[in-house]
């Protein structure tokens, strides 16, 4: 807090910049690189990416291995220096200057460089170019610069040329008096935030060609059809090569983004089909959560009914997390600067060891006080989700809370449809196919 006559606080160790959604955890890191960080990406030599795979998973399986985290340093000797700049004198500015230095020293102890090193390697992995002419991130490369090697070799100069370049954030290392101990299940950590409040952006992680091309090439842009503009782009190589080099350059990064977040194993509930940052993001602001802790954060309401973060919301529901979740529609200009049809969820987590046993519902409200409307708002328990979407979990959306009732009423008499089990329950033999596809069979259709 601010106090007459007394320096502003020191902020350095609470506030740090860095790409939240791009970096590792204790128990990630324990079991090596993956061969997962090893597929080809724009520009990438797929031969010699394969070759780097089979050496990445041969030093991961080998000696290597055990020797990887030999003697690490428990969270709690990193948390210690955290939690000693809270107790000192803060009420002068040589006093200031002087927890600011010892902060300093802590950054830039050769212990902790070591580890942030490491961790910097273990996401690099997945993201740098692979062509023989460039140095390498592997297992064994990360292991020795672990131990203090090689770090001013050329795999160790792009490990921190890379490191810059995505912003990677290593939260138990950000913040080591939050994330203490060691734990031996996923993220490897114990503690976290007693509170994590959020708005975070809603941006698809693919490049979209069309929006990516309005302001650089508005033929490109405008083309018929995907399969039209494809064609165009690829004629940039020999009509603009300049152009086409930016737009390879941002689809690699896009690409080595989207692998991080699909196969690095940070994001097993969100890291699936096209993405969306508000959903890799929901379920960090999950994974930072105190065990007795609370989050509350907007984003839009697929996050409770899309198929691509059904097994996120169905975590949710199994271990009793969902506190409650209240959908809006800007029809009344709660956010004026939004346009009206646009929706969103305001939704509240708790942390596991306080688990929710009726998590509390509003669809549609387009003002606050709809929020405490007893005929709008309804509660749900874990076993009405498995009567009522048994598949999926996912939320069903009800308008009322006579409505609810009504439903649960249906499916305590009736089964669902087709249940997928096991055992499955399909008494109508139903079968679901797909034939075509407006988007990615554009080239099929002639209008």
């Amino acid at each position: 807090s601010l106090e007459p006559t007394k320096p502003f606080p020191f902020l350095d160790s609470k506030i740090l910049c860095g790409n939240s959604l791009l970096g590792t955890t204790p128990y990630l890191l324990g079991k090596g690189i993956p061969d997962e960080a090893f597929q080809a990406l724009e520009g990438d030599d797929k031969k010699w990416v394969a070759q780097l795979k089979k050496r990445n998973q041969g030093e991961r399986i080998g000696k290597s291995q055990g020797q990887l985290f030999e003697d690490v340093p428990q969270a709690p000797e990193f948390g210690a220096v955290t939690h000693e700049l809270e107790t000192l004198d803060d009420s002068s500015l040589p006093a200031l200057r002087a927890i600011a230095a010892r902060y300093r020293r802590f950054r830039e102890s050769p212990q902790l460089l070591r580890e942030q090193l490491a961790a910097d390697a273990w996401c690099a992995a997945f993201v740098v170019e692979k062509r023989p002419d460039l140095p390498v991130i592997t297992q064994e490369v990360m292991r020795s610069l672990r131990a203090g090697e090689n770090v001013l070799t050329p795999a160790g100069e792009l490990v921190e040329k890379t490191a810059e370049d995505y912003k990677f954030l290593h939260w138990y290392l950000a913040f080591p008096g939050i994330f203490t101990g060691r734990a031996g299940e996923a993220p490897g950590w114990k503690g976290g935030f007693d509170v994590v409040l959020g708005n975070p952006p809603w941006e698809r992680l693919k490049i979209q060609e069309k929006e990516w091309f309005a302001t650089r090439s508005a033929e490109v842009a405008e083309a018929s059809n995907a399969a039209a503009r494809g064609k165009k782009i690829e004629e940039l190589k020999t009509t603009n090569p300049r152009l086409f080099g930016e737009f390879s350059a941002d689809l690699r990064r896009s690409e080595g983004e989207s692998a991080f977040l699909h196969q690095s194993g940070r994001y097993p509930l969100c890291g699936r089909g096209d993405i969306n940052t508000y959903a890799v993001f929901s379920e960090t602001n999950l994974m930072l959560l105190a065990p007795s802790g609370r989050a509350g954060f907007i984003v839009p309401p697929g996050i409770a009914t899309d198929h691509t973060t059904q097994h996120y919301f169905s975590s949710l529901i199994k271990h009793g997390q969902l506190a409650s979740l209240y959908t809006f529609e800007n029809e009344e200009r709660l956010f004026p600067g939004i346009d009206h049809r646009v929706n969103f969820t305001l939704l509240t987590l708790t942390g596991r060891d306080s688990p929710i046993t009726h998590a509390h519902f509003v669809w549609f409200a387009r003002r606050v006080e709809h929020v405490y409307d007893e005929e709008r708002r309804f509660s749900l328990s874990p076993d009405d989700f498995l009567r009522l979407n048994p598949n999926t979990l996912t939320c069903p959306i009800f308008r009322s809370k006579h409505d609810a009732e009504i439903n649960l009423q249906i499916y305590r008499r009736i089964h669902v449809l087709w249940r997928e089990g096991p055992p499955e329950e399909n008494p109508w033999g139903l079968k679901f196919q797909r034939m075509f596809d407006m988007a990615t069979d554009s080239g099929l259709f002639r209008t």
